[in-house]
Formats: structure tokens, C-alpha cells, sequence
């Protein structure tokens, strides 16, 4: 008998980044797309393959919406990204409670601008259980231990994903894509990523690893 442990992992990639400010960050129910966010990348900025960020100080609205937002980071200056990003605020909702202060990041990558954009650092509001997966993991006596699959999905209005693929699968061909596969119906994303990119008709990674151990080897 083995123990089993699943974790999603997360994921890393570079980003154009801000420093740190002393401000609640903002928890976004509603965002631009990525074709959105891409529509509204500064021309200057896009002509010259610029990458930026920007970090908005908004108060939340009765209606959820940002209003009185003042840029209060841009970095690089002198590209537009802070106009860009006032715009694209007008579209972000929030769920911090009426005249709360809040800090919201908005993250101009050249890599929106591309075909198959990928979020790099979703922000996951809901995943499988441990007993999801114990329900539909292959079953393989004096099987691998460490087992490790990636997903590439697409991601729709609401967090949802569809569309997926098995990018990776270690080891390969004993089923354990396909059981991650029966279970992205199950994640769900925030429509924007903490650093302020666009989460929503993007790409995501859904890497996840199984660790399983015979019950004497995971006791110690």
C-alpha cells in the first residue's frame, strides 16, 4: 500500500517587475482579456518591442469598480504605460469592500502582443482535491514514485479551463496524463495573475506532481 501526496506547483517565469509597495493588494473578480490588455498596449512601447509595468493606487467602488486611480509606479517611464494601464483599470473589478485603498498591478508583457500568450503566474481559486486525485490516479503495483505532468490549457470567462493538453508526462505512458487530464474541469484561475497580467483567453501551465510512497517509507 502506498501513501499518496499531490501538489500543484507553481509556476515561475520571468516578468517585468515593480518594486515592492507598502499597499493591500487588490482581489480581482473581473479583468480585461488578453486580447483586451493587448488592444490597449501603448503604441510607442509596442513599436519599439518594450516591455513595462505599472502599479495603480484605486479606491474600490460601491459597484465593486476602481475609481481615483493614480499611478504610483511605471517603470519604464516615458512609453505611455500608465495611461495604458488607467485604461485598462476602467475594466477591473474587485472584491475589497467599498472605499477600500488597494493596489493594483498591471503588467505590460511584449509576450501579450504574441499568438498563444501564456500567464505565467495564475493565481488558483480552486483545484482538485487529494481525493480527486486518489479516485482517478493509475493504479500500478511496485509503481513510480515520483510521477510529474504538466497541462497546457486555455482559459475562459469565469477561471474556467478547456481545451487542454498533456504537455509533459514523467514517466510517460502509463496513464497519468490522462487522469490529470479527467480533472481540469476542477481548476480555476483569477481573471488576473499577481503581477497584473491578464489571465482570461491566455494560456496557463497546470503543472502538478504526484509523490507516492509506500506507507512505511512516508511514516518515517
Amino acid at each position: 500500500m502506498r501513501r499518496s501526496r499531490f501538489t500543484i506547483v507553481g509556476a515561475a517565469g520571468a516578468l517585468f517587475a515593480l518594486p515592492a509597495l507598502a499597499q493591500v493588494a487588490a482581489t480581482v473578480t473581473d479583468a480585461p482579456t488578453a486580447a483586451e490588455v493587448a488592444a490597449a498596449f501603448p503604441e510607442r512601447a509596442k513599436a519599439a518591442g518594450v516591455s513595462g509595468a505599472v502599479a495603480l493606487n484605486c479606491t474600490v467602488t460601491r459597484h465593486a469598480g476602481l475609481s481615483g486611480c493614480v499611478a504610483v509606479g511605471e517603470e519604464p517611464r516615458g512609453y505611455g504605460f500608465a495611461a495604458a494601464a488607467l485604461r485598462v483599470a476602467r475594466s477591473i473589478k474587485v472584491a475589497d469592500g467599498r472605499d477600500a485603498q488597494v493596489l493594483v498591478p498591471v503588467n505590460f508583457s511584449t509576450e501579450v502582443l504574441k499568438p498563444g500568450f501564456t500567464a505565467v503566474t495564475p493565481k488558483w481559486t480552486a483545484t482538485p482535491t487529494a481525493a480527486d486525485f486518489q479516485a482517478t490516479i493509475p493504479k500500478h503495483e511496485n509503481g513510480p514514485n515520483d510521477i510529474r505532468v504538466t497541462l497546457v490549457c486555455d482559459v475562459q470567462a469565469g477561471g474556467t479551463l478547456s481545451g487542454c493538453v498533456v504537455d509533459r508526462e514523467m514517466p510517460a505512458g502509463q496513464g497519468f496524463g490522462e487522469a490529470v487530464l479527467a480533472l481540469a474541469p476542477k481548476f480555476k484561475v483569477e481573471p488576473w495573475s499577481a503581477e497584473g497580467q491578464p489571465v482570461v483567453g491566455a494560456k496557463v501551465r497546470v503543472p502538478v506532481r504526484y509523490d507516492l510512497k509506500p506507507v512505511n517509507q512516508a511514516a518515517r
